[in-house]
């Protein structure tokens, strides 16, 4: 799949964005309905902190954990991101869900501990091993679209 102009729907982006606002004082139940709105998500959005040939996907190292990978709900949020470090649009990466809960899966070996959603907006993070269990909240990929192509 040719994911190079592709975005999830933005009605999504902002239900994610609404469940997240609504958890506030629910704690765990209310971060799981944010990873389940997540997991709704077709596409999953990485700043490539390596090459082209050799992705690196940007993560943040917090005290005494191993590395958590920052994956972002859309375009434009891994875009900020990448230009808060430094980089330019063309270092976003999406993957279809599934593919990137199993890519993320196989970091684990890797030391990779967990995963942070929208860093800069939502902030809230999820051990490594809970990425198999967000299988069961996957939808079909029909529901992504297309982006806009941006204009020079």
């Amino acid at each position: 799949m040719d994911t190079e102009n592709l975005d999830n729907a933005p009605v999504l982006v902002t239900e994610l964005d609404r469940i997240h606002a609504a958890s506030g004082e629910a704690g765990q139940d209310g971060q799981i309905a944010v990873w389940q709105a997540a997991s709704r998500l077709g596409l999953w959005f990485f700043v490539n902190r390596g090459t082209p040939d050799s992705p690196t996907p940007y993560a943040v190292q917090p005290p005494g954990m191993g590395p958590v990978i920052c994956i972002y709900s859309c375009r434009d949020r891994a875009r900020e991101a990448a230009t808060q470090l430094g980089q330019d649009a063309s270092v976003v990466l999406p993957l279809p869900t599934p593919r990137a809960i199993d890519y993320l899966e196989s970091l684990a070996p890797h030391g990779v501990a967990g995963v942070v959603l929208d860093k800069e907006n939502i902030g809230i993070w999820s051990p490594l091993g809970n990425l198999s269990r967000m299988r069961e909240w996957l939808v079909p990929q029909t529901i992504i679209g297309r982006a806009p192509r941006e204009e020079n």
